[in-house]
């Protein structure tokens, strides 16, 4: 298994990684002097690197727990705000009976959830607006301590073809969410929502 260490595990955005994970055997031959890819392809990290990705490791069990709490709270409030929400978390998800099967219930669902805002043009003008506000920030990025949100129709998967788009879901005004660590939730969904609302996403809505 290929797995990254550049988002959650690492939870900075300030280093680039991966890791191989097998069997002991699989990973000397990895590793072989002579004819291991690994030694062959020059993937060993740099030391500093290294203790940074280990560092940040230790906390990532406390850290997913708040990223999921977090993300479940803003998922149910944007769903009942009435904006097309998707988050494994939510009884609405396809595949919440799965998800809630595999989960570790101490940790969650996660912190990744998406909105649909109408189209790209919102979309823009709601990330541009949280940013300024310091809500988070434009990024493609995931796992930093504060909220990352980005259009993925426009960035990561803009090279899917429209009608693969259309088919999957990812309609122009998708914004995909890294939800961060904030320690008041509450009050992040309600500044959130004052941005909706000044856009005119959520329409004769009354701020509670």
């Amino acid at each position: 298994m290929i797995h990254s260490l550049t988002k959650f595990i690492n939870g900075s955005s300030d280093t680039v990684g991966g890791v191989v994970c097998g069997t002991q055997d699989f990973i000397d031959s990895l590793r072989n002097v002579n004819d291991g890819a690994s030694m062959l392809l020059g993937s060993t990290m740099d030391s500093l690197r290294s203790a940074s990705v280990l560092k940040n490791l230790r906390t990532l069990h406390i850290r997913m727990q708040q990223h999921s709490l977090n993300a479940s709270y803003l998922a149910e409030k944007f769903e009942q705000d009435g904006l097309k929400t998707v988050y494994p978390g939510l009884a609405s998800h396809p595949s919440h009976d799965l998800f809630k099967s595999m989960m570790n219930e101490k940790y969650g669902f996660g912190g990744m959830l998406t909105i649909d805002v109408g189209s790209l043009d919102k979309a823009n003008e709601l990330m541009e607006m949280m940013q300024k506000k310091n809500l988070g920030y434009l990024a493609v990025s995931l796992g930093f301590y504060k909220t990352l949100f980005s259009a993925p129709g426009s960035s990561t998967s803009s090279e899917i073809p429209e009608e693969e788009q259309e088919a999957m879901g990812l309609s122009d005004g998708l914004i995909r969410f890294s939800i961060g660590l904030d320690a008041d939730i509450e009050r992040t969904y309600q500044m959130m929502k004052d941005c909706m609302l000044e856009l005119h996403i959520l329409e004769d809505l009354e701020v509670v």
